[in-house]
């Protein structure tokens, strides 16, 4: 794909406001003026062509486009023209309608909306920039998911080689993409680590019950025997025999009642003696702080601090750090203890209340009907407790297939990695090639070399990035913007020069701001040689934002020149050579 032109057009005024072509091949070059020395923008719109690029394919709508009166009341209408495969193909945008988006097939733009295909929800839009102009296929990376790395950002896509508040697995997939490796290999196997936590998980719970199982086992039979019993009163209606039952379970339930309570009263009271102690070890911290004033009074007094008494007051205020230090820590681990322990204890409380509440009932009821009813409830009760205690019981029975299935997938892991990693090696050569790639711009732009490494991440731990390919990059002295800005630049460059080289899909690149802080030498060794490259290659557009003043009178003339310079953007001449011919920000 070719980007040719871009256009901006106001349907309000029914004119063109502003063309500007590309060169097809090598260099284009968005120029700016600085205001004054020393500042990072002009406010001229080399960023807004940028963003605008971005728009018509498949962005947000820029944030400075919003709301400003002056755009809106011309109704701006933006045109990108592109090549694919031979054929002219048109994206538009409507400034004043943001989820819309407009294709034109047509060997000629014209403006009449009628004639364009008109996509009405952002999203579809974005799908038939993925499928239709990139051309790639479902299994690869979307271009919306690329489309960051293509056209860096100058506010974020310079900090590192990578992008901010990105997903790591999914930034290491499109990089790996991007330089012509394989990017799914973490992906693959993600998948098989979720499932093995997920069972993890279950293992976990399982084992958990280890030690309660056979109080589980032993509780299932006595709910079971409970449950017959009650069967066998109101079969045979004996109701005073449950009667004396419940007398004897409600003695024995107000009893574990009334324990549990005063416990539950013990652990509140120590709860706040461990919080008095806590509020003492403070409150003694701030009067020996308060005690430092005692220095300058003795030195006014008498002209300096007696050491003995420095020598107190300095042992004294370290020991009641320590205090608040360590046992401060103490005494709070203790207090969540006892807070543990107090809700635990009153769930336990608020189940024996409930059930002496329907014990209270049946010595209260004269009702054999409500007897009977009563049971019922009492009987449906533990049928559901028991149904509670089976799924424990049943969930431990599951331990052996658990860990087989965990075992098979730690197994299945270890055989992916091992293919992936035999695939990996057939790409060493190809690896070298791109650390040689890389290393040719360092050398021609620094005279010296950098490093570019790739390295397949085969550990297997269930934690582990396990198939990530890690990418490292780094020159001497990166500390410096300028410097660290140039290698993300000639980290970007190594990807695209050798997707071109290589058949790859992504034929343009732009960077905006990214040669602001560079050392203007080093700035133009590498843009010649990258347009050189690309006219040597006949294929490849790289698309760069500088101001005059970043650039050498003898580069800005050769650019001139070679008419490498797309758009002059400056003020003056009644703002019309401002990048939409008026000016829409204050």
């Amino acid at each position: 794909m070719i980007i040719k032109k871009l256009t901006i057009y106001s349907f309000s005024l029914n004119k063109t406001l502003k063309e500007y072509p590309f060169n097809e091949v090598g260099l284009n070059v968005i120029l700016g003026e600085r205001t004054e020395e020393g500042q990072e923008t002009n406010g001229v719109g080399k960023t807004t062509m940028v963003e605008s690029i971005n728009y018509l394919l498949g962005g947000s709508c820029p944030s400075d486009f919003k709301g400003k009166e002056s755009i809106s009341s011309k109704d701006i209408f933006i045109v990108l023209q592109i090549d694919k495969d031979g054929r002219d193909i048109y994206l538009g945008r409507i400034i004043n309608q943001p989820d819309k988006g407009f294709i034109l097939n047509s060997n000629t733009l014209n403006f009449d909306i009628n004639n364009w295909v008109e996509k009405e929800k952002n999203d579809e839009y974005k799908d038939h920039i993925n499928e239709f102009i990139i051309d790639i296929n479902q299994e690869e990376p979307s271009f919306s998911a690329l489309r960051e790395y293509i056209i860096r950002d100058e506010k974020k896509g310079f900090i590192d080689i990578g992008l901010p508040y990105r997903n790591a697995l999914y930034e290491s997939m499109y990089l790996s993409y991007l330089f012509g490796l394989p990017y799914d290999f973490e992906f693959d196997i993600s998948k098989l680590k979720k499932q093995q936590k997920e069972l993890n998980k279950k293992l976990t719970l399982i084992n958990s019950l280890k030690n309660e199982i056979g109080d589980l086992k032993l509780k299932e039979e006595k709910l079971n025997k409970e449950i017959r019993d009650l069967d066998e009163v109101v079969k045979n209606v004996k109701l005073t025999e449950k009667l004396r039952k419940d007398a004897t379970d409600y003695s024995l339930s107000k009893e574990k009642y009334n324990k549990i309570q005063n416990g539950i009263f013990e652990l509140t009271h120590i709860k706040k003696q461990y919080e008095k102690n806590i509020n003492d070890l403070e409150e003694k911290t701030k009067e020996i702080k308060v005690l430092n004033d005692i220095e300058p009074f003795y030195k006014q007094l008498i002209g300096y601090f007696p050491n003995e008494i420095k020598k107190n007051h300095e042992q004294i205020s370290s020991f009641y750090d320590f205090m608040v230090e360590s046992r401060g820590k103490y005494f709070r681990h203790k207090i969540d203890e006892i807070n543990r322990q107090i809700s635990s204890d009153t769930k336990e409380l608020n189940k024996i209340e409930e059930v002496l509440s329907r014990k209270t009932q049946a010595f209260k009821n004269t009702d054999i009907i409500t007897d009977f009813s009563r049971i019922n409830e009492e009987k449906n009760e533990k049928y559901e407790e028991l149904a509670e205690i089976r799924l424990k019981v049943n969930l431990y029975q599951e331990k052996t297939e658990v860990t087989v299935q965990v075992n098979k997938l730690k197994q299945e892991v270890l055989r992916l990695i091992g293919i992936k990693h035999d695939i990996y090696t057939n790409f060493q050569e190809h690896i070298s090639y791109l650390e040689e790639l890389f290393n040719i711009f360092v050398l021609q732009t620094y005279n010296e070399t950098g490093v570019l490494q790739f390295e397949l991440n085969n550990s297997t731990g269930i934690n582990h990035t396990t198939g990530r390919i890690k990418i490292h990059c780094q020159i001497d002295d990166e500390k410096s913007h300028g410097r660290l800005y140039m290698k993300i630049n000639m980290f970007d460059l190594t990807w695209f020069i050798n997707g071109l080289r290589k058949e790859g899909k992504i034929h343009f690149l732009i960077h905006d701001g990214s040669y602001s802080k560079p050392d203007r030498n080093a700035s133009k060794r590498l843009l010649k040689y990258i347009n050189n490259e690309l006219k040597h290659l006949g294929k490849g557009q790289y698309f760069v934002t500088v101001n005059i003043d970043e650039l050498e009178e003898q580069l800005f003339n050769k650019f001139e020149k070679e008419k490498l310079i797309i758009a002059k953007l400056q003020r003056g001449n009644d703002d019309k050579d401002r990048f939409f011919g008026f000016r829409y920000t204050n």
